[in-house]
């Protein structure tokens, strides 16, 4: 029997399909079902924002699992792996860090689009590019919203940060906005001021205290 949550899951892909046909975009549901932009408990307090997915990211999941589930998103390079793992430290999962269980968080994306990483980082340089995206996709959001229960969306990374407030100047009807570093800035680039390396230990440690941050501010 289908729960509350699948209906509102099922409603909110079909939306996604919608605006894929409506706008000619690539019906990448087609080829990966399983990437929605849903995944955890969208009654928890605190959401998770994400800027878009990565192309590169669910073709290479795909490869790598028979089984096809919302739980291969946020689940395929070491960026990830420190994502879930702070997360789980932080009380925002039980369970293993890898597996689809025990969230009390949910995480999504602002822009449900995949692109390559290196395209989509030249159609940055043209901010009438991104403004065409988030108004594409702020309904889709404000859906999302509508059907959970935060009370905080968390950008991962300034970009989201700045798609979500744009939506929000455009109408999005949201709740507070916090925001921690992007993990795969963490894990794969060095960073700017501190010329720390990727992964270093103490970027790794500044990460997982952001998220205990967030829990402390807005959990409960």
């Amino acid at each position: 029997m289908a729960t509350v949550r699948d209906n509102k899951v099922e409603t909110i892909t079909q939306a996604i399909k919608q605006v894929i046909k409506n706008e000619q975009l690539s019906d990448y549901l087609q080829d990966y079902p399983w990437l929605t932009g849903y995944l955890g408990n969208p009654q928890s307090s605190v959401w998770f924002v994400g800027e878009n997915p990565s192309r590169r990211g669910i073709e290479s999941v795909s490869k790598r699992h028979i089984e096809h589930t919302e739980n291969l998103q946020w689940n395929s390079h070491s960026g990830d792996e420190l994502f879930r793992e702070s997360l789980t430290e932080a009380g925002f999962k039980s369970g293993q860090p890898g597996e689809n269980e025990g969230w009390d968080c949910y995480i999504t994306n602002v822009i449900k689009e995949p692109e390559w990483v290196k395209e989509r980082n030249e159609k940055k340089k043209d901010p009438k590019y991104w403004q065409v995206q988030a108004l594409r996709w702020l309904p889709i959001l404000q859906m999302q919203i509508l059907s959970g229960n935060p009370k905080v969306l968390v950008a991962i990374g300034n970009q989201a940060r700045k798609i979500l407030v744009f939506m929000m100047n455009k109408g999005l009807v949201a709740p507070a906005v916090d925001m921690i570093p992007h993990y795969s800035y963490i894990m794969k680039r060095p960073d700017r001021k501190t010329k720390l390396g990727p992964g270093h230990p103490s970027r790794v440690r500044h990460f997982k205290n952001e998220i205990l941050r967030i829990k402390d501010l807005y959990r409960g």
